[in-house]
């Protein structure tokens, strides 16, 4: 009987673990940025008034400073990225989808969604609220709670794997708390996401001209 005690309890500390992000925080966490993205932006959703304008906990205070500072760093690739993607109500969840995957794709065995860094994530994220930005702002609003549960549900399948390694969202707050490991991150993640997007296959010259400015 001890044995099988031990047996179960085993069986449900893993089942516990793989469960860690799956309780709508990370739904939450996205939410809060992009609905606040949105607000930087002069918009206000009415649908989203329970929205609070002031970060609830760490991980959505350091999603909101992170997410602006890599804007902040790359203005114009931000600005133009999404008009880029020429989204639509009928191809905006797999233009999402493939930049998604791009970006976390390895390089070196050209193997999607196996790249993470806590650079990347941020950058994903980032993207996402710039998304949802430019569709509530191109009277496409009907799309803001579909990027944000794509968003969501990419992370709690794709994601949630590499970040419950390295203590789930808890681990991001942490991450970005060190300076050296903050500043080396947004670094790398411009040459990330620019290279992912300038590959993915929607992305004309124009934009590539961008890339190698952005590399210099």
């Amino acid at each position: 009987m001890e044995t099988v005690k031990i047996g179960l309890d085993l069986f449900l500390g893993i089942v516990m673990d793989q469960n860690r992000m799956n309780d709508g925080s990370t739904k939450q966490f996205i939410e809060d940025y992009c609905i606040n993205r949105i607000r930087r932006g002069n918009i206000d959703l009415d649908n989203y008034s329970h929205v609070s304008r002031e970060p609830f906990n760490l991980v959505t205070r350091r999603m909101r400073e992170i997410g602006e500072e890599i804007e902040n760093r790359n203005p114009e690739f931000f600005s133009g990225c999404c008009e880029q993607l020429q989204i639509s109500e009928t191809t905006a969840y797999a233009k999402f989808r493939d930049l998604a995957d791009e970006l976390f794709k390895d390089q070196e065995n050209g193997q999607r969604g196996t790249c993470m860094s806590w650079g990347r994530i941020a950058a994903f994220i980032t993207f996402s609220g710039r998304l949802a930005l430019h569709c509530a702002s191109n009277n496409m609003e009907s799309l803001v709670p579909s990027v944000i549960g794509w968003t969501a549900r990419y992370i709690d399948t794709k994601l949630v794997s590499w970040m419950n390694e390295h203590q789930g969202w808890d681990g991001f707050a942490k991450f970005f708390d060190d300076d050296k490991a903050r500043e080396k991150a947004l670094r790398d993640t411009v040459t990330d996401i620019v290279t992912s997007v300038c590959q993915f296959a929607v992305f004309g010259a124009g934009l590539a001209a961008l890339a190698c400015l952005l590399k210099r």
